[in-house]
Formats: C-alpha cells, sequence, structure tokens
C-alpha cells in the first residue's frame, strides 16, 4: 500500500455501520466529514451489522486499495453478540497485519458503552494495539457520551450532529499522530 511520490495520502475507513454512516446520508458519514476537513482521499468501507468475521470475509477485497493509513472500526456487533472478545482481537489482529504487511499505517478504534459492561473489550484492545505497535483510538464515540442529541432514536448509531463530533475527534486525533 505503499504511495507512489507525489501522490495524495489515502485512508481507507474499514468497519461497521458506525462506519458506513448507519440512516445518514453518505456525505455525513464521518469518513466523508473527515475527507472534506482533511483533504485526505478517504475510502469509506463500513457496513452495517458486520462483525470482525465479516471484515475477514471483505479483508481481500479492501486490501486491493492502496492506502497510507487505515482505520479499522469493528467489534460493536461481536460484543452486541456475544461473541468472545478473544476470537474478535484474532480477527482484529489477522486484519492489522495484513494492512501492515502492505505498507499502511493502521489505527485501531475502540469503542465504549457506560453501563454496558465494555470495560474488557476496551482493555483487551488497547493490550492488541500495543503488542502489535499500532495507534489506538479509544473510543469511536468519544464526545458523544453527554450528547442527548447526538443519536438516532435507537441510541447506538450517530446521526448527522454525531458523525461531524466524531469526524472532528478523528482528524484531531490524526493530526496529533502527524498521520496527515
Amino acid at each position: 500500500m505503499k504511495r507512489q511520490p507525489g501522490s495524495r495520502t489515502r485512508l481507507i475507513c474499514f468497519g461497521n455501520s458506525i462506519t458506513e454512516g448507519y440512516q445518514v446520508p453518505a456525505e455525513a458519514s464521518w469518513p466523508s466529514l473527515l475527507e472534506k476537513m482533511t483533504g485526505v482521499h478517504t475510502f469509506n468501507y463500513g457496513v452495517s451489522g458486520d462483525t470482525t468475521f465479516d471484515g475477514l470475509r471483505r479483508l481481500d477485497n479492501v486490501l486491493q486499495t492502496t492506502a497510507d493509513i487505515v482505520l479499522l472500526e469493528f467489534g460493536i456487533n461481536d460484543f452486541f453478540m456475544g461473541i468472545p472478545v478473544s476470537s474478535a482481537l484474532s480477527n482484529l489482529e489477522v486484519m492489522v497485519r495484513a494492512f501492515l504487511d502492505k505498507g499502511a499505517k493502521v489505527v485501531m478504534a475502540g469503542f465504549s458503552f457506560q453501563g454496558l459492561g465494555t470495560q474488557k473489550w476496551e482493555e483487551a484492545y488497547e493490550r492488541l494495539s500495543n503488542r502489535l505497535n499500532v495507534l489506538f483510538y479509544e473510543n469511536i464515540f468519544r464526545g458523544l457520551e453527554r450528547c442527548n442529541d447526538c443519536f438516532l432514536p435507537d441510541g447506538l448509531h450517530p446521526n448527522e450532529k454525531g458523525y461531524i463530533t466524531i469526524a472532528e475527534n478523528i482528524n484531531n486525533f490524526l493530526h496529533k499522530y502527524r498521520l496527515i
């Protein structure tokens, strides 16, 4: 996935409905908003309902896209489906290693739901990112915890306002670590 000299930075956003932009216009998803904010060519490979197993099934197709940076956002559906964290981590490790082998910088995005028992997942993601020596974006929902009007009625999926916050936070993170 190494970039050709003089070419534009390219970012793959690979995940589930949170990346896809569930029930919002495509241009309101956080990957689309991030592209507008940064000028970084961004590919949105989010699919609603996907687990880490589904990500593995799609991995070969996504690997066909050349990118400098990959942001992996998987595991929320695994958590809600009762898939063991160890299985999700194993799948994530395969994905991370595949992108690293292609020369991309990888960011693993975690998630946190207060009161729903995600702490074990949060800690496991951080350990995996440390072991693989990739950046860890701790919580895709950062900044939305106290925002009552940032979610769709299901209380799980961000609305357009919520996606603006996610895009701004990821933009700040990518700049902080000089990825863009």
